[in-house]
């Protein structure tokens, strides 16, 4: 009887914000709230209350506030040569500013999704997007190769976190059967960011201040995202405003919302948000949960793949083909649309695939279905993963002899094309899979898992050129194709156990919260004994209090 009363209890718990519970003590009140079974009560109310356009404009919001990410990261790279000649320093120097930004654009997220998920996502936008407006004018103004590299590092701490807050937000706002076409949305707009970016930064380079001419476009654009996130966006943590029935307060709230307060005569001042600060940590906590930690093992060897096909598509297409930087720019436009269409495709069909195992669970509407801890999430995400995986390890094995026997650049671009295909897809399914896992805590596993794909993907780009160097393009992407399938094992050993494991983590979470309210049970009874007696020591149970 204990436990169906914590189980309707925790039921009605997740149905309300955190700032509304009753507080946890040592363990995050995150993972207990995502130990919830949301199948019946929590089904009859709406997911969210934002409209279906207001919806789409907030995920649109999103989307194009995580742009700043890969513009920044992308841009950069035409000029790299101009700048080492501009500065008076070598491009070997010029490359470690791309090296500390990278490691930054790993390790920032992990800091930034943790707080996104306890105090807000407009808070983290607004201050992170700041952080990168600031960044963005110092570098349009620099002279100094030393200012560059530390500036450089603080534009990737504010850009790259807006990945992990975009997916977090996108979370918040769609229930789990439309998840994946909106995250295919999400990521294709940001892979033809990717495709694009290089080209735009070329031609920026020759505008009148040269280099500078895109950090000048960085400042300007971002500037202008920044207002509009603080007029228009609005707050849409579960954990801060619930399916957003509950009003924000304090800087959560949009301008718009602190105009429209002060102009109601009856109403009372608003009351600033409790300050709350997230385990910093929680990221790498998150890594260490067994399907958790297999699952990004997997997808970082594929990214790692991703990445090693892209360095050595740029030196060798120099090598092999003779081409110069803007042509080799040129040739990344079908990587692109490959990366784009994978995206967007691979969402549709996740989302079938999530409404037929619904079907099979007895839901007639795949819409209701809440984070349920009977429904085999694992196997409906992962369900068409395997062809993905095929197709990157072929395409990869094809495109190291492709180069080798010196085909028809016309064949490369295909192959780059398929490549960016498979990749993304199976990116938009493994990110999807991870906010099901933690729903509650969307944007700390978004970040957890651009850590660990960022620190592979940078390692392996830094080896690719010598592995090619030793044993030549074909047989050093057969290592790469091996690679990428060995994430086939640890898929499936989360296809098959990993609903034991996310069950196992349930139970364990019910009973950390079945302990917790009767330590709070305790300490309300012994607050209500300290309240008839005089003041004093109070025993009660063996438990003292003054």
């Amino acid at each position: 009887m204990a436990s169906v009363d914590a189980e309707k209890a925790i039921q009605i718990e997740v149905a309300r914000p955190a700032s509304l519970r009753p507080a946890e003590t040592a363990t995050d009140a995150s993972q207990l709230e995502s130990a919830a079974p949301i199948r019946t009560a929590a089904s009859e109310i709406p997911y969210t209350v934002f409209s279906p356009a207001k919806k789409k404009a907030i995920c649109a919001a999103a989307t194009f506030s995580a742009l700043v990410s890969p513009l920044a990261t992308n841009i950069y790279f035409p000029s790299l040569t101009i700048i080492a000649d501009d500065l008076n320093v070598t491009v070997e120097l010029v490359n470690i500013t791309v090296t500390t930004y990278m490691i930054l654009q790993g390790v920032a997220p992990t800091f930034w999704g943790t707080f996104a998920d306890v105090c807000g996502r407009r808070p983290v936008y607004l201050t992170t997007i700041l952080v990168f407006v600031l960044a963005n004018l110092v570098l349009a103004l620099q002279h100094s190769y030393a200012g560059l590299l530390i500036v450089r590092m603080l534009q990737s701490a504010g850009s790259s976190a807006t990945i992990a807050i975009g997916t977090g937000t996108i979370a918040d706002v769609t229930v789990q059967s439309e998840r994946g076409t909106y995250m295919g949305m999400f990521s294709g707009t940001l892979m033809i960011a990717i495709a694009i970016a290089p080209i735009f930064g070329g031609v920026l380079t020759q505008a009148p201040y040269g280099w500078r001419s895109m950090f000048f476009f960085l400042f300007a654009a971002s500037t202008l995202l920044l207002l509009l996130l603080f007029v228009l966006m609005p707050e849409t943590g579960r954990d801060i405003v619930g399916n957003g029935s509950i009003p924000a307060r304090g800087w959560n709230r949009t301008l718009i919302q602190i105009l429209a307060d002060r102009k109601k005569k009856d109403s009372t001042k608003s009351r600033p948000t409790k300050s709350r600060f997230g385990n910093p940590l929680r990221c790498l906590q998150l890594i260490m949960e067994k399907d958790v930690g297999i699952v990004l093992l997997a997808n970082g060897l594929v990214y790692t793949s991703f990445y090693c096909v892209t360095v050595g598509f740029s030196s060798q297409m120099k090598v092999v083909h003779g081409l110069n930087t803007l042509q080799i720019g040129l040739c990344f436009l079908p990587y692109g649309l490959g990366c784009a269409i994978g995206s967007m495709v691979g969402g549709k069909f996740l989302d079938r695939e999530f409404s037929r195992y619904a079907a099979r669970a007895g839901y007639k509407d795949a819409r209701t279905v809440r984070n349920d801890i009977e429904f085999p999430i694992e196997r409906a995400r992962l369900q068409i993963i395997w062809y993905n995986i095929a197709l990157v390890a072929g395409d990869c094995i094809a495109f190291g002899w492709t180069f080798r026997e010196n085909i028809s650049i016309a064949v490369s671009l295909v192959l780059l094309f398929f490549n960016g295909f498979g990749c993304t897809n199976l990116f938009n399914n493994v990110s999807v899979l991870l906010m099901d896992l933690y729903p509650q805590e969307s944007a700390s596993i978004t970040a957890s898992n651009n850590f660990v794909r960022c620190l592979m993907g940078a390692a392996g780009s830094a080896v690719i050129d010598k592995v090619i160097n030793a044993v030549g393009m074909g047989w050093a992407y057969v290592i790469v194709a091996v690679m990428a399938l060995l994430a086939t094992p640890l898929l499936l050993a989360e296809f098959f156990w990993g609903h034991g494991w996310r069950r196992a983590r349930h139970e364990k979470l019910l009973r950390l919260k079945e302990k917790q309210e009767q330590t709070d049970n305790k300490r309300e009874e012994l607050k209500r004994d300290n309240a008839t007696e005089e003041p004093g020591t109070v025993e009660s149970d063996g438990i003292s209090a003054p």
